[in-house]
């Protein structure tokens, strides 16, 4: 039993938050913190178009130093940073009560946390440790977890308001209600984003979606 919840975090020195609303075009996605007995070490993947333009935003953030690209991608590039914020992400003290972390990925102005809590009494309890951080605490989407995570899809906020934007304008009609070009409008983005996102959107929602032990040799 339990919950799933989907959790927007915000804090104008919540790591990497300045590179977040510089390029709100780039999903960022935490990936893992390494201790080096003094500013921790964190990994990023981000996912985007114009990563020298993100790298300069990087390097113009105070709440990070050394970013350092590690492992470039087809379809995303892995940078390591120090830390020079004592407000993390999602505090260590906040992970108390059996709090589970399922993914971290930017959002508008922010971080949004999935994370799976074992009722409402801890969701209160993280919501009154990350506000004593002065950590903005909202929860945009909570799920009773009786229904399996696999029945949970690991979408951004940015990803289901373009799908959901989308399918409403009627982008995936034949014929097309809408286009690229009419979606951008809407979001204040280039074509290319758009498209980047919708790619990535449908792809993450199939992935969370069909069987996933079967190759296209079984469809032979």
């Amino acid at each position: 039993m339990g919950f799933i919840a989907e959790i927007h975090l915000s804090h104008d020195d919540l790591v990497l938050v300045p590179t977040i609303k510089r390029h709100p075009d780039t999903t960022l996605r935490y990936e893992y913190t390494t201790p080096t007995g003094g500013r921790d070490t964190q990994f990023i993947s981000a996912f985007g178009d114009d990563y020298a333009a993100l790298e300069g935003a990087m390097e113009a953030d105070h709440t990070i130093s050394n970013p350092t690209r590690v492992a470039t991608f087809e379809n995303r590039v892995i940078y390591r940073v120090t830390t020079e914020t004592d407000i993390e992400i999602i505090p260590d003290r906040c992970t108390e009560g059996d709090l589970f972390v399922f993914t971290v990925t930017s959002t508008t102005g922010g971080w949004v946390a999935r994370v799976h809590l074992p009722d409402r009494d801890a969701l209160a309890a993280f919501r009154s440790c990350c506000r004593s951080y002065g950590i903005s605490f909202r929860v945009s989407q909570l799920y009773d977890s009786s229904v399996s995570d696999e029945g949970t899809y690991v979408l951004s906020e940015q990803q289901y308001e373009i799908l959901t934007l989308a399918y409403y304008a009627g982008y995936f009609d034949v014929p097309r209600e809408c286009t690229q070009d009419d979606l951008a409008d809407q979001f204040e983005i280039s074509d290319s984003a758009v498209s980047q996102r919708l790619r990535r959107a449908i792809s993450d929602l199939i992935a969370g979606t069909i069987e996933n032990d079967r190759t296209p040799t079984d469809y032979e």
